[in-house]
């Protein structure tokens, strides 16, 4: 992708999940945990998906205070108990399986287990230069309850963005359910319809009317008062709104400035943005963004916007 944000302050926040005004709202505002990098050899003991009894040596990915991510040769059930020790402490305690990604690797399994109660000091010094603020990378991703098949583009602050993608399942409240369900990880394109999507103005009703045309644009972000310039391409385009892809973070409902067509070295007027939807794109890297696009209002030290032709 061509440019990037230049001293813009971009950067992923430690931060509680945004909640939409539509039927799809999550509740979840689970804190992220600051989290050590650390193989540390354990021992986990409990009762598989197959409802049979496992006693396995494996290693640590992740720990935190309260949390832990591991691979397992077993899958476990979300909410399901498990004991892990330490064999480097000799301490233990009982865990609960909070996601699970249900496609293995190479006969392995990724799971991120929550402490419930612990019989002793289970890491020893392993985390005492675990200090500073709570870790600033939230992952986002596509979730779908697999209840009543609503979605929703949202924060995991329980995962790290490298465990989630194809087979993720998490433990979630849903409003529309009234209680927690399973939700699983879906692709943008595969995300099922909402009532949201079907209303005047939804995303079905957005579709309507939209081009394939790539095109270079130019984003403004004005984050803490320190303004950032991303060089972008779109994937297409309509009367009211752009959908591009990017190397760098947005959020829901933050205001842009956009100047589209661009071209460096051309004097153009930027247009008011608001940010409507945000997409994992599959099998990449990118951030997909569809923007709202307020032609007329003014962008503050500019004159004002007008549609083109």
């Amino acid at each position: 992708m061509p440019g990037g944000i230049k001293d813009c302050g971009v950067r992923r926040l430690a931060r509680p999940m945004r909640q939409e005004q539509s039927n799809l709202v999550m509740t979840h505002t689970t804190p992220t945990p600051r989290r050590a990098k650390i193989a540390i050899p354990v021992r986990v003991r409990g009762m598989s998906t197959e409802n049979k009894f496992f006693d396995e040596l494996t290693e640590t990915i992740y720990v935190s205070t309260g949390t832990m991510i591991t691979r397992l040769r077993s899958r476990l059930e979300l909410d399901s108990e498990v004991h892990v020790t330490s064999r480097v402490t000799r301490q233990g305690g009982n865990f609960r399986a909070v996601w699970v990604n249900t496609r293995d690797r190479d006969g392995w399994f990724d799971t991120g287990l929550e402490l419930v109660d612990v019989e002793g000091n289970i890491w020893g010094k392993s985390l005492e230069k675990l200090t500073g603020p709570e870790s600033a990378a939230v992952a986002e991703a596509h979730l779908e309850c697999q209840r009543c098949r609503v979605a929703q583009m949202t924060s995991v602050p329980e995962a790290l963005e490298e465990f989630i993608g194809e087979g993720f399942t998490i433990v979630r409240q849903c409003e529309k359910c009234k209680g927690s369900t399973q939700w699983a990880f879906v692709t943008a394109e595969s995300a099922a319809p909402s009532e949201r999507s079907r209303e005047p103005g939804g995303p079905e009703e957005r579709r309507k009317g939209r081009a394939a045309i790539k095109m270079k644009i130019k984003v403004f972000c004005d984050r803490l008062g320190v303004l950032g310039e991303d060089v972008c391409e779109t994937i297409n385009v309509s009367a009211n709104g752009l959908y591009f892809t990017t190397q760098n973070p947005y959020t829901l409902g933050e205001a842009l400035r956009i100047v589209a067509p661009y071209e460096e070295g051309a004097v153009a007027i930027p247009v008011e943005a608001r940010v409507v939807r945000l997409d994992r794109r599959k099998d990449s890297s990118l951030l997909a963004v569809a923007v709202e696009l307020k032609w007329g209002e003014k962008a503050p030290g500019t004159t004002r916007a007008a549609r083109p032709d």
